[in-house]
Order: structure tokens, then sequence, then C-alpha cells
């Protein structure tokens, strides 16, 4: 399941992730809502809540995520991973040089944090 999170700017798409993820939702709630921020502001700051494994994703629904990735690939600003999974906090790390924008990964415990970080503004430069 995925679904969006509240107090967030309006330059942020932020969603958590628990449970099974199926391509639909992730169409449905992810995928506008990117779309829009993309759309309004040419920029997006996004932060993911990972409570699940991301072996729930579906292969879809994985795919939808990099097909998001790569239509909004110069768009990124800041992406901030929350997760307790290592693996994945490995994983974007290693993609960090690769992308657009800042990554960066945190504990589950740190949330906070990364919703001050993520919420700081755009770079308009």
């Amino acid at each position: 399941m995925v679904e969006l999170l509240d107090g967030f700017p309006a330059h942020v798409a932020a969603y958590r992730a628990e449970g099974k993820v199926n391509d639909q939702e992730y169409q449905e709630v992810v995928m506008c809502r990117v779309d829009e921020v993309a759309a309004k502001f040419g920029k997006v700051n996004f932060l993911v809540l990972l409570e699940t494994d991301f072996q729930n994703y579906s292969i879809p629904a994985f795919l939808d995520y990099l097909k998001i990735s790569f239509k909004h690939f110069s768009s990124w600003e800041r992406m901030a991973i929350v997760t307790d999974q290592k693996i994945v906090e490995k994983a974007y790390d290693m993609l960090s040089p690769f992308v657009h924008g800042e990554i960066r990964g945190f504990e589950i415990k740190d949330f906070e944090d990364a919703k001050t970080w993520v919420s700081g503004p755009l770079n308009h430069a």
C-alpha cells in the first residue's frame, strides 16, 4: 500500500510504502503526485518512507518507479530515502553519483530530520 504523506511543502512529493505495493496504486498515488509537482515547479523534492521490504513492490510497480525516475530525470532536487533496510540505503548511495539532484538515506528513527532536509527550498539557479 502507498499513501501520500501530509505536512510537506507543495514542492515535495512524499509517500509511505507498507505491505504490498502494486503498479495501479503506485501510478495513481506516487506518479500522479510527482507529475503534479514537476508541472507546477519544474523541480521535485521527493521523500519515500519505506516501511516494507523492497521485494514487496510488484515488478510493474518497480518498473513504474524507474519510468517516473527517468521521465523527470533533470527535475530531481532532493531525494530522501527513509528506511531501516541497509541494502536499499546502499543501493541509493551507489546510484547517487549518476542521478540529478542529491539523494540521502535516513533511518526511520530519523524521519523528522529527513522531512526537514527534503522540505528545503528548490534551487532555481
